[in-house]
């Protein structure tokens, strides 16, 4: 036998050798999922999560794991996920969810954007304490898709509406933002119109709404805001 045969043989057995042993390594326990963790999900359980996944306590080499992030992406409200294996045994899902932002009504049912304006979710329900946001025009819309507005400038007013009231930490007793008329804005709180005028001032003006509605008690007829940078007096028309 020639040295090129010694040099060939040599170079099989060590493949040989070398497969075995990752068999080998293959089958231990640490190669095998022992637990999986899901982390910064809100909008959906752990199990959901993990269903949705297809990911199960089986071997690494799972073909499952591949498309696992595929069909997580595939949820209403998974912007992004990275799915990673940490030593012994575990996986680990991490999300970044869009965060429900606003509802917008078409044809009976309720739109939910994320504050980039994509549609979220289509559902005959409001399943989240948002506002509903009334004056935008669009004749479409796809779910995962930006909202193809057609009055732009009433979406910018209406967003500038939600920094206001984020800041404050009012969203929720907000029951409708209406933008049809940028120069006479009105929010809902309750059975309380409240109209704020422009989107000039509209800090203080959510201080007013907070003090006429949570201080002195008044949550129904109308409250007129709009003039009150001038006036320092708001006027209220109230229903009993």
């Amino acid at each position: 036998m020639n040295n090129e045969q010694k040099t060939n043989n040599r170079k099989i057995y060590i493949g040989i050798i070398l497969g075995i042993a990752s068999l080998l390594l293959f089958m231990m326990p640490i190669c095998y999922v022992h637990s999986i963790e899901v982390k910064n999900n809100q909008y959906y359980s752990e199990d959901e999560i993990i269903e949705a996944s297809g990911i199960e306590k089986k071997h690494l080499l799972d073909l499952a794991y591949f498309s696992a992030k595929d069909k997580l992406l595939n949820l209403a409200y998974i912007a992004h996920a990275n799915i990673n294996y940490e030593f012994p045994g575990k996986i680990v899902i991490d999300l970044v969810e869009k965060a429900p932002y606003v509802y917008v009504k078409f044809k009976g049912n309720y739109l939910c954007l994320n504050e980039q304006g994509q549609v979220i979710e289509q559902s005959q329900e409001k399943y989240h304490e948002i506002p509903v946001m009334d004056g935008l025009k669009f004749e479409k819309f796809k779910v995962g898709e930006t909202l193809p507005i057609l009055n732009q400038e009433h979406w910018f007013v209406g967003q500038e509406v939600m920094t206001e009231l984020i800041q404050y930490d009012y969203v929720n007793k907000i029951k409708e933002i209406d933008v049809h008329n940028m120069e006479e804005i009105h929010l809902y709180v309750d059975k309380l119109d409240v109209i704020m005028g422009d989107i000039g001032d509209f800090d203080k003006k959510i201080e007013v709404l907070i003090q006429t509605y949570e201080v002195e008690g008044y949550s129904m007829g109308e409250l007129d805001i709009s003039k009150w940078i001038k006036t320092k007096q708001a006027t209220l028309t109230r229903i009993t």
